[in-house]
């Protein structure tokens, strides 16, 4: 399989943000973030969370995965789809299947996402199955629990036997959900490319210049703050690594 260079580039695990109901502020939340990303700031936030999951993927690849599918490989890179998008599964077995490890730390984070697989996670397996070429996707849960960074107490896992504290769901390509992923890729590049114009020719302030402006009349607000991102971006500058736009009377 392929693998490529993915910044700036739509990604399975956050495709559901473009296709999130309501305003289209959470989709142009994301464009945003890819376009500054292409233009060198990077949003690099890692949550304890984040980190506990990071961590144990390949325990949960180790454990539930292969003991089932033992031709299965620990993959965990990027395929591009196209020059706009691609997706990154956790495990593949070549030809067959692409998988994905989520690794709740709570026991009603994981029984409640066992229960009903978010549409989330289900998007982000159709657009793994769409780059790896493949008509089936798993998706494993494994519940274990929370690291204690920084404690002195000992960390112990939760008593329940590992066959009670995983599960694994097959799900075949859909391809309507595809296409649903498709249009909004379609519908929202050309923001995006528009959107790294703009910021490319913000004009750049020094924090001097952006406070005394301000303190003289101008009024300024995170750009990612406003009801409509793209619209308030014909009046962007940038102050350090944020983009702010200006207020009209």
């Amino acid at each position: 399989m392929e693998v490529n260079n993915r910044t700036g580039r739509f990604s399975a695990s956050r495709i559901s943000e473009l296709l999130a109901q309501g305003t289209g502020k959470t989709a142009q939340s994301y464009v945003l973030e890819l376009a500054m990303s292409m233009v060198g700031i990077k949003k690099d936030i890692q949550t304890t969370d984040m980190l506990h999951g990071v961590t144990n993927q390949m325990p949960a690849f180790q454990q539930c995965i292969k003991p089932i599918y033992n031709d299965a490989i620990w993959f965990d890179n990027y395929i591009p789809i196209d020059e706009r998008c691609g997706a990154s599964p956790d495990f593949i077995l070549t030809d067959n299947f692409v998988g994905d490890i989520k690794c709740p730390a709570h026991i009603d984070s994981y029984l409640s996402q066992i229960e009903k697989v978010p549409t989330k996670y289900f998007l982000q397996v159709q657009m793994q199955m769409l780059a790896g070429k493949v008509d089936v996707g798993l998706l494993c849960f494994f519940l274990t629990k929370k690291e204690e960074w920084g404690s002195d107490e000992s960390w112990e896992e939760y008593p329940m036997p590992l066959e009670d504290r995983h599960k694994i769901f097959e799900f075949k390509r859909n391809e309507e959900s595809i296409d649903n992923i498709l249009q909004a890729i379609d519908k929202y590049e050309p923001e995006k490319q528009k959107l790294v114009e703009k910021l490319v020719c913000a004009p750049v302030v020094d924090e001097v210049e952006f406070f005394y402006s301000q303190i003289w009349g101008a009024k300024y607000r995170p750009l990612k703050e406003a009801s409509n991102i793209f619209n308030a971006s014909e009046n962007i500058i940038r102050v350090k690594d944020k983009i702010y736009y200006k207020l009209t009377k």
